[in-house]
């Protein structure tokens, strides 16, 4: 089985809304027709696979893929004024419902949540999968530069633990964004270094300690987090600061993270995040329809760890299907 957890679906009802103007995001057109979804720091180039199911239906078959979870994608929805934030969620919800209901043996989808409202999102995570049938909800890197480490999340979190359902932290542009304008190096580095900035502050505030059921996915192999696993248990011991609030390493509470393995492209980083977290904890992702995706290599990759039938069926699709309950 080989289930995609990390695919991106706008729908057409989001488009069409922000195409009217009026919002923080924007959709234009470059000069070569191609629709552009852009805020500062980065954008989306619009494919057929953001907002067509049909298309996203004939990439699963021309790549073999069984089933994939649809999920939204930077800018996200926290970057709108907050009654827009919500209205939006709420709509785009709907059609994510309506888009897997066509689909329900091949498609899942995660809720898109009003990151600037914690308490809104709280509810519409709760409205999202017990109305909705949706399996979770997607989370961003940094909320308009906020932590996901500070209380004002916990609603939102003991919400997810009580629906006992995930959370996936997506990356999006650094708060401090400069250093990466040129070269595209906001996706190219910026994400996945924002993405491990997030995941230490969930464990280094308490938060995941304080939410022992939650469960949490980082995108893209959870950045440099395997990488630097080492050096964080070091900063635990060396630093008060970073071990206030804890009462064993940062790595035990990361290794209780699920990672997943868009974007990484490569044998030997895959290979550290399985050493890391454990076979259980890593999931096939390829960020399809994105122009960085490439579902064909990131499952190349898993056939070169060397693994086991078991545990390769385990990363490309079961772990996924296990987490999300379909």
């Amino acid at each position: 089985m080989v289930f995609d957890f990390h695919t991106h679906f706008y729908t057409s009802a989001y488009l069409d809304e922000i195409e009217k103007g009026g919002y923080q995001a924007e959709l234009f057109r470059d000069a070569d027709g191609n629709r552009l979804l852009k805020l500062d720091g980065d954008y989306s180039m619009i494919a057929p696979g953001h907002f067509d199911v049909e298309r996203v239906i004939e990439h699963m078959d021309r790549h073999g893929v069984d089933r994939q979870l649809l999920s939204f994608s930077i800018p996200g929805l926290h970057v709108e004024e907050p009654n827009a934030g919500c209205r939006l969620a709420r709509v785009v919800n709907e059609a994510l419902s309506d888009t897997v209901s066509r689909y329900p043996n091949r498609l899942s989808a995660l809720a898109v949540l009003p990151l600037q409202d914690p308490a809104a999102s709280a509810a519409e995570l709760v409205r999202a999968v017990e109305s909705l049938s949706l399996r979770g909800g997607m989370l961003f890197s940094n909320i308009n530069g906020r932590s996901l480490g500070g209380p004002e999340f916990h609603e939102l979190f003991a919400a997810a633990s009580s629906l006992d359902l995930p959370l996936f932290v997506h990356p999006t542009t650094p708060h401090a964004n400069d250093a990466f304008e040129a070269y595209r190096l906001t996706p190219i580095a910026g994400f996945p270094f924002d993405t491990t900035v997030a995941a230490l502050h969930l464990v280094l505030s308490g938060t995941m300690a304080a939410f022992p059921e939650l469960k949490i996915v980082l995108g893209n192999l959870g950045g440099t987090v395997p990488f630097l696993a080492g050096r964080i248990d070091k900063g635990y011991i060396s630093y008060p600061e970073a071990r206030e609030k804890l009462d064993r390493p940062p790595s035990a509470y990361l290794r209780n993270m699920y990672y997943e393995s868009a974007g990484m492209p490569n044998s030997g980083a895959l290979r550290l995040a399985i050493d890391f977290a454990g076979v259980d904890r890593v999931m096939f992702g390829s960020d399809f329809p994105q122009q960085i995706a490439d579902v064909d290599l990131g499952l190349r990759v898993i056939e070169e760890q060397g693994l086991d039938e078991a545990d390769r069926q385990r990363i490309a699709g079961l772990n996924a299907a296990g987490l999300l309950k379909v």
